[in-house]
């Protein structure tokens, strides 16, 4: 057997719809925690508001946000998945057709005329991540990526003469500081280091979506570097929506690529509250398991 266009089409969907209306277990379980431990009174309404916004979107099968995102993919082929199609075009007709039935807002222009489209496709959107992999399935995540987040991001070199560590927390901590909250908190920050500029930013974006949300990097430097960002992160008292607490970040998750002997590259990028994403994976013989939203698997 292999994977049909129709089989990529339908899960992509699906995947855009529960991502956009439904938060990831995960991250609300993480929402729930700094919740009961937020000293702030303000900071604590705050998340109780947060926490009832997700319900009543889960209910009414809405979108989370009015921002309903930019559509980015994440895609991991499988050399021994068969699949037998053209996956970005299949994709593009995914993201209309869920753009017209969840509804999302109409968010993608031209960057120079600024026509929309309509159809959140376009101009290289939506936009794919690809990964290539020795395994027997094809695996899709989808990101509604909101911008009030995403104009946070930011690119640093630190020279290889300066202490690593000390220069990535005071990157880290000086964007967190001048946000004062404006990428809606308590947020994620993905910080990729290494690599080329490209390289860094693209591995501050995949590292938002690690899951479980907080887990740590295989590296245990690297995971030590995580606890203590997260830690001086929420001593800044931005807390909940920039109303001050205990709760700026959920997590920090750092992923990691080799670089040049000069300069060190370093990502920066947040993820408000709302981490919406959805992942499935698709098996050669067609099966699909759903790994973030397991009941989009009833009536298959």
């Amino acid at each position: 057997m292999s994977i049909t266009e129709e089989t990529i089409r339908k899960t992509a969907f699906k995947l855009i719809r529960a991502a956009s209306t439904i938060l990831p277990q995960d991250i609300v379980e993480a929402l729930h925690r700094v919740h009961q431990g937020e000293s702030n009174p303000v900071g604590r309404a705050h998340l109780e508001s947060i926490l009832h916004n997700i319900e009543i979107a889960k209910e009414r099968c809405c979108p989370v946000c009015q921002d309903t995102g930019l559509p980015l993919f994440f895609v991991t082929v499988g050399l021994r998945s068969g699949l037998k199609c053209d996956i970005e075009e299949t994709i593009a007709r995914s993201v209309e057709e869920a753009t017209k039935k969840v509804p999302l807002r109409e968010n993608v222009i031209n960057p120079l005329t600024k026509k929309n489209s309509g159809t959140n496709t376009g101009w290289g959107v939506p936009i794919i991540y690809y990964d290539i992999d020795n395994v027997d399935y094809v695996e899709l995540t989808a990101v509604p990526k909101g911008f009030g987040s995403e104009v946070k991001s930011s690119l640093v070199y630190i020279p290889t003469s300066r202490s690593i560590d000390e220069g990535v927390k005071r990157c880290v901590l000086d964007h967190v500081i001048a946000d004062a909250g404006e990428a809606c908190p308590p947020y994620i920050i993905g910080v990729g280091l290494g690599g080329t500029g490209d390289v860094a930013l693209h591995l501050a974006k995949k590292a938002l979506f690690r899951s479980p949300v907080g887990s740590p990097n295989n590296d245990s430097l690297v995971a030590e570097l995580e606890s203590k960002l997260l830690d001086l992160t929420n001593r800044t008292n931005v807390g909940p929506m920039g109303s001050g607490g205990d709760n700026t970040a959920l997590a920090v998750h750092i992923e990691m690529c080799g670089t040049h002997t000069a300069v060190v590259p370093v990502g920066i990028t947040f993820q408000c509250w709302a981490a919406r994403y959805s992942k499935a994976r698709i098996h050669s013989n067609g099966s699909v398991e759903y790994v973030t939203h397991p009941f989009l698997s009833e009536g298959e």
